[in-house]
């Protein structure tokens, strides 16, 4: 059984149609939902927290997690939703460390993993993963 908890926000989002969203629990999955046969299964508990930031401009998702900085990139192209999780992945690391795009692409083959999110459904997708750790 699922417990869903209310989320306030104080601001409405400045984007038509937009909403927070979490999806389906699955109980396995490799590194990358390769067809629609996953082991669904049961959150109990699902907590989140959302940050509006007034001033950021973001053209594709992206996640802050314990391990890392995630981009990601939706396309029924691979090679386009590569670019787009790669290319978000840039920008951020202008934003975190003001590399230059020369200077973060430079560094990105070093420190960036790219990974398959998935391949079902028609979309393609990517992610771009840089470890929190990746500069000390």
């Amino acid at each position: 059984m699922m417990t869903i908890h209310t989320i306030e926000l104080t601001q409405e989002i400045p984007v038509d149609g937009g909403y927070p969203a979490i999806g389906d629990g699955h109980a396995r999955q490799g590194d990358g939902e390769v067809s629609c046969q996953a082991i669904e299964c049961p959150m109990e508990v699902v907590d989140i927290t959302i940050n509006v930031i007034n001033d950021m401009i973001l053209t594709n998702p992206r996640a802050h997690t314990p391990s890392g900085w995630i981009t990601f990139g939706f396309h029924e192209d691979l090679n386009e939703a590569t670019v787009q999780a790669l290319d978000g992945m840039l920008n951020l690391m202008g934003e975190l460390y003001g590399l230059d795009r020369v200077e973060a692409i430079a560094l990105g083959s070093a420190v960036i993993d790219l990974r398959i999110t998935q391949i079902v459904n028609g979309v393609k997708g990517v992610h771009a993963v840089l470890p929190h750790d990746a500069f000390k």
